[in-house]
Parts: C-alpha cells; structure tokens; sequence
C-alpha cells in the first residue's frame, strides 16, 4: 500500500536501492554472525522485492491491452517466481559443497548485484523517456479530489 504514492519508476528504484541495501545488511550479518542484523537486513530487502515487484506490475499493466493482460501478467508471475527460487534452490545444493558462510556470501551478492544494476537501471535520466510514459502514472498524476479520498 505504501507503494501506490509512487510513480511506478520510483517504487522500483526505491525498491531497488531498498534490495541492495537490505542484501548488503544480510552480507555484514553473516560477517559479524548477528541475528538482529540479518532479520533487519531481511525487513528491508523484503520491503525492496515488495516495491519493486508492485512497480513493475504497475508499469507492466500500463502498458498492455485489457486484451492481453492476463497472459502477460501469468508470464511475469512465471517468470517471476523462478527468479526468486531459482537461485535460492541453487544455494541449497552449494552449501553442502562451499558451505554455508560462503554461500550466503555468494548468494547475497549476486541479489545485492543484481538489485544495484536494477536501482542504476531505474534511475536513468527521465530526460530519456517520452511524454506521457505510463511508468510515470502514480500518485501525484491522479486527480487532487482522487487524492484526498485516499
């Protein structure tokens, strides 16, 4: 809910940059073996994927047809969800083998990587996108009536 205030760049820049720093909370948890550290990294990279994934959402729908909408959100879903388990399923079959501490450096630095290509990514200059992008549709371009009801 706290995403609808942003435009749908800025919710997936925003959760982008969340991701990358939540991952990188995650890396330092391991390094100083701190529970309270790894369960605020965990908070924070959680509220990065939520971002993100509702930007993208939101800026995927803008651009589709009602026509075609519910095959391409059913891919993003797909594809979506094997994303996220994909390489967790990959860190569980490594640890045995690298072991647990440097699969967690591993896997957090490949999501900590992956999220800062995606926060520089999303935060290219708008001078580059045309008028009227629908990523650009959020909270400030709805009417001001719209507005105050929420």
């Amino acid at each position: 809910m706290w995403s609808v205030r942003y435009t749908a760049r800025l919710a997936t820049l925003l959760g982008a940059v969340l991701l990358t720093l939540g991952a990188s909370g995650l890396a330092v948890a391991i390094a100083v073996a701190s529970p309270a550290i790894y369960m605020g990294g965990s908070v924070v990279a959680g509220m990065g994927v939520g971002l993100t994934f509702n930007g993208n959402l939101r800026a995927i729908s803008a651009v589709t047809t009602a026509k075609s909408r519910s095959e391409v959100l059913s891919a993003v879903y797909v594809i979506s969800y094997a994303a996220l388990s994909l390489p967790a399923l990959a860190a569980g079959l490594a640890a045995p083998s690298w072991g647990l501490e440097t699969t967690g450096y591993l896997y957090v630095g490949f999501v900590g990587a992956l999220s800062l290509g995606a926060a520089l990514h999303a935060g290219r200059s708008r001078a580059h996108m045309p008028t009227g992008d629908p990523a650009r549709t959020g909270w400030e371009s709805r009417p001001r009536s719209e507005r105050s009801r929420c």
